[in-house]
């Protein structure tokens, strides 16, 4: 693939150190943030596409072309405008309140080997609230010793409530949806 014929409207190569290591990864030239690792031209290509402007920044950027505000991380990339939907599940949901933070929370750890997903009541733990999450494995699970134990963790509220579920009625709503994709991939 050849990367020049992109890398001039998005990004430049830099060595960036992750972990202990150093790794090369392109960055932004509007605001040198970090778009993904060597190796994930396409993420690069796409944007590039989109013809993303110079409002990128930290990971979301607006594409005249298409008339939508992306979000991306290394993860994922998804782009909003108006008339877009934010539901539960979705990367970009924010919970309303501490109530629907631990339905998320459940919602989140609940997967085919996790049944029987339950959560505490919300504790500060380390200077950060959260809730305890707590489920059984399934007797399907492939790790045959994890079967029938249970397990769970901490899950960490965020810092900010959001708005739960709801539709972007203007650009500005549309931006926040990529700004809020950004952050649920990063």
């Amino acid at each position: 693939m050849n990367v020049k014929n992109y890398l001039a409207k998005v990004a430049y190569i830099d060595d960036m150190e992750i972990g202990e290591e150093i790794c090369k990864v392109y960055k932004s030239k509007f605001d040198n943030s970090y778009i993904t690792h060597v190796g994930m031209e396409d993420s690069v290509k796409f944007l590039s596409d989109r013809e993303i402007t110079d409002e990128l920044t930290y990971g979301v950027g607006f594409s005249p072309k298409d008339g939508k505000w992306y979000g991306w991380s290394h993860r994922a990339i998804f782009g909003f405008k108006v008339g877009s939907t934010c539901q539960k599940g979705d990367c970009h949901y924010i919970p309303l309140g501490e109530k629907s933070a631990v339905e998320d929370a459940i919602r989140f750890w609940t997967e085919d080997d996790h049944i029987n997903v339950r959560a505490g009541n919300p504790e500060i733990r380390d200077g950060v609230m959260g809730v305890y999450v707590e489920w059984d494995y399934s007797d399907k699970i492939k790790n045959t010793s994890l079967r029938g134990q249970i397990s769970g963790v901490f899950h960490i509220f965020p810092e900010k409530y959001g708005r739960g579920e709801w539709t972007a009625k203007t650009m500005e709503d549309a931006k926040q949806m990529a700004f809020d994709f950004n952050h649920g991939v990063s």
